[in-house]
């Protein structure tokens, strides 16, 4: 018997050859014992998407309102006196709102004064056509009047297409030339009403919410600027007016002697 026939003779029937059965090749970290699955993977969770671009612009806007805020409310601090005040704050209002032309009444409720009449883009004439309109038929003479529910901004978007306005300020506007206003009471929780700003439109016309909400921010501020420098104002004037009693109405005269006071 040849050693190949003792070998066929020795090896189990029925069993694979362990030297000839295949074997997947070792990699580190990986076992090949373990099946692999034939099932796809599950889908990762939605992802949120970024902002849409009406979001964006919205946010923008914002950045722009707060930053347009921001850049009046500088200037006018910046102001000193009470009359650069009011212009400023009459020129900044305008262009906030959208209007070419406006007034400002300085008239503080407790009746200390002072009181002033600030207008832009209208002449003494046209300020003094609007003066002759009776108070309690204007937004602006009913706030300053202390009337109630008039302690907010009012907007009259078609003066002349109201039936319900008063002639003489239908013929008042139709001799100034404005169609439409928007009127920002001025006024603090301490000193309570100090004036009101009134912007005119050259046709009818109403500004946009956001425009609204911008300007009754910064009149919140302008009103608290606006209520320092009138106390300064006042102090000016009661120091003038002590030391004008303090002063002799006139000196005596003595030959060979010049004398003043101080």
């Amino acid at each position: 018997m040849g050693v190949c026939d003792a070998i066929r003779q020795n090896a189990p029937v029925g069993k694979p050859n362990a030297m000839s059965a295949p074997h997947l090749p070792k990699v580190a970290g990986i076992n090949s014992s373990i099946p692999v699955s034939t099932h796809a993977p599950a889908p990762l969770p939605d992802v949120p998407a970024p902002p849409d671009t009406f979001l964006q612009d919205r946010l923008a806007g914002w950045v722009s309102d707060l930053t347009t805020l921001h850049e009046l409310t500088e200037a006018l601090s910046g102001t000193s006196t009470l009359d650069s005040a009011l212009r400023e704050l009459l020129d900044a209002g305008a262009s906030l709102v959208g209007a070419p032309r406006g007034l400002l009444i300085l008239e503080p409720g407790d009746g200390a004064g002072p009181s002033r009449t600030v207008g832009l883009g209208l002449t003494h004439a046209e300020l003094g056509h609007i003066e002759t309109v009776p108070r309690g038929a204007t937004d602006h003479g009913r706030f300053l009047d202390g009337l109630p529910d008039t302690g907010g901004p009012q907007a009259s978007p078609d003066l002349l297409g109201d039936p319900g306005l008063d002639p003489r300020s239908r013929e008042v506007a139709v001799r100034v030339g404005y169609a439409a206003s928007y009127t920002l009471p001025l006024a603090t929780a301490s000193a309570g009403r100090l004036g009101v700003a009134v912007w005119l439109y050259d046709e009818p016309a109403e500004p946009l919410e956001r425009r609204r909400h911008l300007a009754t921010l910064y009149g919140r501020c302008a009103a608290q600027h606006l209520d320092r420098l009138l106390e300064l104002e006042r102090a000016r004037a009661d120091a003038a007016a002590l030391s004008g009693e303090l002063l002799p109405g006139r000196l005596p005269r003595t030959p060979g002697v010049r004398l003043a006071a101080r």
